[in-house]
């Protein structure tokens, strides 16, 4: 029943956990069809299927079928399914951006308030569900994190065990991090003022929000990245913009091109033949047209307007590791001077008399202070070069995609063309098989009913 709970549809078929999957295919990121990541041999193929309505009123959701078939020695069986909603995919890329800090995290589809149980609000969202985990099927290092295995893997115990462990560890480091700081009182200010910083610093300036930190060429190359995204993403939005446009006014077409024919049809109710027939072919014909239009603009919406959409998306996940990065530089720049606060007061406190234990105290909080300085660096310098990776990596692939999206509507155009051309071509005949001039008068002629006789006089 589309009504049974999530446990209660594992319980039902152990199938949910290790079910037979679609046939792999090549791989398909912009169309979110069955996909396949596939290198030396290795393959690994995400579906997601069957949304279902689960429970009633306010607590009310769609859940999900996530297929996986796979070679990979890491999973446990080669072809398995688990049911994820909204919400568990939400969890899967909060963990992926904090685990691959620096890496772009494919965009999830929007939340929405109004409709989200639609047929075709859920499928929409199945696709690009679906294009979300495709995404990260083949990406090199987010394939890899534990969070994503588990999320293709585990049953609902253990996915709410590995989600009540992560909050957990959320909590301790938040802890951690208020107890470096002094705890509460102006150390709670000066941490709110850090993160305002870090906001500040992550919207404003791509590289160069740290004066403490030298400028280098990956900066330079960052401040590069961030002038295109900017720009880019005011073009993607104009180019949506439009796109959304054009879909409205197919939609009017297609309503236009119903009610024409509608009107034509009645009209030839109201003649008679030949005239009739050809007002009803030319009504039946522009209804077809309806449909056909109402088909393609179908096809349009999801295999061209959504991936535009998604690319704005896209751009907003490319955004955020670069935030990734600029939060990695703040965190470091803010390490050095918390160094050379400790490195003056240590040199203050020293050829002090009486002062040698707080030398001493300053001495050990400058190595550690060192320390802090060290590991902040390595830190950002792997954030800095995984985020060059994953621009490279990010202008390839959207070149190969828009690429792909314009040919694919190219194509849908020419095909949609020549079926409008077919339906004309069929009418044409049948119209111009109808009489006209003095054999549409013999046609009359021959079908007006006879004289009454004229009475003798």
């Amino acid at each position: 029943s589309p009504e049974r709970s999530t446990a209660d549809r594992h319980q039902a078929s152990p199938s949910w956990r290790i079910a037979p999957g679609r046939q792999a295919t090549m791989m398909d990121s912009q169309f979110g069809g069955p996909q396949q990541s596939v290198s030396t041999g290795r393959m690994l193929t995400i579906t997601v299927s069957d949304p279902k309505k689960e429970s009633e009123g306010i607590n009310s959701y769609i859940s999900y079928k996530v297929n996986t078939q796979t070679n990979l020695p890491e999973f446990n069986y080669g072809q398995f399914s688990v049911i994820r909603r909204y919400s568990d995919f939400v969890w899967l890329a909060e963990q992926l951006y904090r685990d691959v800090p620096g890496s772009i995290v494919p965009p999830l589809p929007e939340k929405a308030v109004v409709g989200r149980f639609s047929a075709e609000f859920v499928e929409s969202r199945r696709r690009l569900l679906e294009k979300f985990l495709a995404r990260l099927a083949v990406h090199d290092e987010l394939s890899e994190s534990r969070f994503f295995k588990l999320f293709l893997q585990a049953d609902d115990a253990g996915l709410a065990a590995a989600k009540a462990e992560r909050k957990a560890q959320a909590k301790h480091d938040a802890e951690h991090a208020k107890a470096s700081k002094g705890g509460g009182g102006l150390s709670g200010i000066s941490s709110w003022f850090d993160d305002a910083m870090t906001s500040i610093t992550v919207t404003m300036s791509g590289s160069s929000g740290d004066r403490s930190v030298e400028k280098s060429p990956a900066d330079e190359k960052i401040d590069e990245v961030v002038a295109y995204i900017t720009n880019l993403e005011v073009q993607m939005g104009n180019v949506a913009k439009h796109t959304s446009g054009l879909m409205k006014r197919n939609r009017e077409l297609a309503n236009g091109l119903f009610e024409f024919g509608l009107a034509f049809t009645l009209l030839g109710q109201m003649e008679t033949d030949p005239l009739a027939a050809a007002l009803t072919k030319l009504g039946h014909a522009s209804d077809q047209l309806s449909l056909l239009v109402t088909d393609e603009v179908a096809k349009e919406t999801a295999h061209f307007e959504e991936p535009m959409y998604d690319s704005i998306r896209v751009l907003g996940a490319v955004k955020a590791a670069l935030a990734a990065r600029a939060k990695h530089k703040h965190a470091l720049a803010l390490a050095c001077v918390d160094l050379e606060h400790k490195k003056a007061l240590a040199a203050k406190l020293h050829g002090q008399p009486g002062k040698e234990e707080r030398a001493a105290l300053a001495d050990r909080a400058v190595e550690k202070a060192q320390a802090d300085v060290a590991s902040a660096r390595d830190a950002f310098e792997q954030v800095s070069a995984r985020v060059i990776r994953e621009m490279e990596r990010f202008k390839r692939e959207k070149a190969n995609d828009m690429r792909r999206v314009v040919l694919d509507y190219t194509a849908m155009q020419i095909e949609h063309a020549k079926r409008v051309e077919a339906q004309w071509q069929n009418l044409l005949p049948e119209l111009e098989a109808i009489p006209d001039g003095a054999a549409a008068d013999d046609y009359y002629a021959a079908r007006a009913p006879p004289a009454p006789p004229v009475p003798p006089p």
